[in-house]
Parts: C-alpha cells; sequence; structure tokens
C-alpha cells in the first residue's frame, strides 16, 4: 500500500506541475518518469483505480491517509467526468505523460490510449462492473465466502487479515446503490454450519443500510460496516458444541456463550488500525438500551453505544429471521412488532421507529 501511495502522490503532483507550467517543463518530465517507474512496479494485470463514495480505491482497496494530494485527484477525476482509471500492463511513458496533460488541463478531452481504460463506475448491486449486470445471489454467496475466510483465519495467535475486512466492506458500500430491494442483499442460512458467517454479514449489511438512512457517510459508514461484521467474533473462541448444540443451552452453556462479547472485545483491541467501535460493538450488542443485558460492566454505567445499539437492532431482526433448528424463521412483520414493543428498554426507540420507516419503504421500493 505504500507504494500505490507514493505513486498516487508522485501522480497528483505531476499533474499539479503541469497545471502550472506546461507538460514540456523538466519537472513534469521527471515527476512523470517518476510515477511511470512506480506503476510499471505495481502493475501485475493492471492498477484500477476508482474513487467511490467519496474515496480513493485501488484494486478494491481504499486508500486512506494522501491528504490534499488525494482529495485534489478526486477533484480533477471529478472534473473531467471521471471515476474509474484502469492502468494495463504494458502502460508507457509517453501515454502516461500525455494522461497527466489531459487531467491537468480542464478544457482538454481525455485522449484513448492503449494502456489507459477511462470511464464513471457503473455500480449495480453487490460489485462495480462496466455496464454489465452483476446476480445479486451470486454476489451474496461471495461475500459470504469472503466472510468465512476472513473469520476462519482468525485465532489467538494470528492477527486479523484486515485488508480482507476492507475488501469485504467496500463491496458492502457499492451495494447501497439501492438498485434493489435490501432484502435482496442479506441471505437466507443455507446450512447450519454457516450461520456464523451469514449472520455476520447480514448484520454488516443491515446496520450500513441504518446508518445510511441515519445521514453517515464515509468514515463513520465505513466504521459501523466493520463493527458489525465483526461483531459476533467472539464466538469463534467458545467449544463448537456448544455454540452448534442444537438443543437447549444448560446454564452452564449459556454463561459460556454470554462469554463470547469479552472474548470478542479483548480480541478485537489488540488489533493495530482497527476502527475503536469494533471492540466496543463486540462487547456491547447484547447490552439493552435499559442498561440489562449481558456483559455487566460496573462503571460503564450500563449505557449503550450509539453504533452498538444500530448492531443490537441488527443482530435481533437476522437472528428472528433466520430458520435454525430449534426455532422457527418470523415474519418482518412479527419481527418488528416485537421490535416497537420492546423500544426504550431492549432498543433505542428512535432507532426502531427510522428502522421500521426505512426498511417497509425500501421493501416498497424494490
Amino acid at each position: 500500500m505504500e507504494e500505490t501511495k507514493r505513486f498516487l502522490t508522485t501522480f497528483m503532483t505531476a499533474i499539479s506541475t503541469c497545471s502550472l507550467y506546461s507538460r514540456a517543463h523538466a519537472s513534469v518530465e521527471e515527476l512523470a518518469r517518476k510515477a511511470h517507474e512506480i506503476l510499471t512496479g505495481l502493475i501485475k494485470e493492471r492498477l484500477e483505480l476508482m474513487v467511490l463514495e467519496g474515496e480513493l480505491v485501488v484494486n478494491r482497496n481504499p486508500v486512506r491517509g494522501l491528504g490534499l494530494h488525494g482529495a485534489n485527484l478526486m477533484k480533477r477525476f471529478k472534473r473531467k467526468g471521471l471515476s474509474r482509471v484502469d492502468f494495463l500492463k504494458g502502460i508507457t511513458f509517453i501515454e502516461l505523460k500525455q494522461f497527466i496533460a489531459d487531467i491537468a488541463d480542464p478544457d482538454r478531452p481525455v485522449m484513448t490510449y492503449p494502456h489507459i481504460k477511462t470511464g464513471a463506475v457503473d455500480v449495480r448491486v453487490g460489485g462495480i462492473m462496466t455496464g454489465v449486470e452483476i446476480d445479486v445471489d451470486s454476489v451474496a454467496s461471495e461475500q459470504i465466502e469472503g466472510v468465512k475466510r476472513l473469520y476462519r483465519g482468525i485465532s489467538s495467535f494470528k492477527p486479523l487479515d484486515t485488508r480482507g475486512l476492507e475488501e469485504i466492506v467496500l463491496n458492502f458500500i457499492v451495494s447501497f446503490k439501492k438498485e434493489a430491494s435490501i432484502l435482496k442483499l442479506i441471505s437466507p442460512v443455507s446450512a447450519y454450519s454457516e450461520y456464523t458467517y451469514t449472520h455476520a454479514t447480514n448484520v454488516a449489511v443491515l446496520s450500513m443500510f441504518q446508518a445510511e438512512t441515519l445521514g453517515f457517510r464515509d468514515e463513520l459508514l465505513h466504521d459501523i460496516g466493520v463493527a458489525a461484521l465483526l461483531h459476533d467474533v467472539g464466538k469463534l473462541f467458545i467449544p463448537r458444541e456448544i455454540l452448534e448444540k442444537k438443543g437447549s443451552l444448560d446454564e452452564e452453556e449459556w454463561n459460556e456463550i454470554k462469554m463470547h462479547t469479552l472474548h470478542g472485545a479483548r480480541y478485537l483491541a489488540k488489533i493495530d488500525g482497527l476502527t475503536p467501535l469494533a471492540p466496543v460493538v463486540a462487547l456491547e450488542h447484547h447490552l439493552r438500551y435499559d442498561g440489562e443485558g449481558y456483559p455487566e460492566l460496573g462503571s460503564h454505567n450500563g449505557r449503550q453505544h450509539f453504533c452498538s445499539q444500530i448492531v443490537a437492532i441488527s443482530d435481533f431482526f437476522d437472528a428472528l429471521r433466520s430458520k435454525r433448528p430449534y426455532k422457527r424463521d418470523w415474519q418482518i412483520e412479527e419481527i418488528i412488532a416485537l421490535m416497537k414493543n420492546s423500544a426504550g428498554r431492549e432498543f433505542n426507540p428512535v432507532l426502531v421507529d427510522n428502522f421500521s420507516r426505512a426498511f417497509t419503504l425500501a421493501l416498497k421500493q424494490g
């Protein structure tokens, strides 16, 4: 990622210098050569650069920490009507230098190049393509597989693969262009053993859906997605025979299950670079709005973080909606009625009202 940042910084500096002087200036030549050298080292088959939700995204991974260079590059692309640029293997110095001149001059059209493909991002549910419809069921399945790989890589002895996490959450963000019903973005449980991964995916989708309807954008929307995706990660530290027991749990087993909030929070708190919301939500998603629930937090005063309240609603909704060996699946109207009846005690009444209105509207529009 550091080489990617170095390329983008050099590329933008070359564009700025070209705007101030001309494409023939020695500084532009030098910067363009440096950018080409870095880019050539980065490209395997192609380097995909997109502007998405106010972020620069390279090969499906958000690139942060570019400051003014990143902001200016996005502005330049916007002026040209571009939100996607693909640099292909074999790109020449002449092509890149000419492209820099195209972007630098506000009145100059972007030319066609053999190894640079430009255009707008065409967003469909669950992915980024160019003029191609996406099979929503297929994309949902791919997302669950991604979550499965992420979760299976988690242990007390290994750090979390945050790169895989970023890619999954980015795909969730892309999905919220509302070209389909929210129900098309949440998946049924295909097998009992898949519940953990499917549930994590659905809770992330539902939490980001809520957050977006509340006006959350950019970094905070992303962080809620990450936290929701990892809310139940502590269950990976619970014995499988308890977690997947098909009958009723005894008191000892239930107490063990309740420990997953503490296990998850402790694990996530140790991961460098992870949003601070992740361990908070892992700890609090079973702590009720009225301060009851678990775990007992003593001096914490039993007050849930606002984002934990959002995830708690998503968690409850998806858990009841899912058919399991020991329970039936509930109808959406039944779940919302139960949530409304529990508002003020289990759930934040404002969030319940928002979820009910937004979800019902999304279903009608879908």
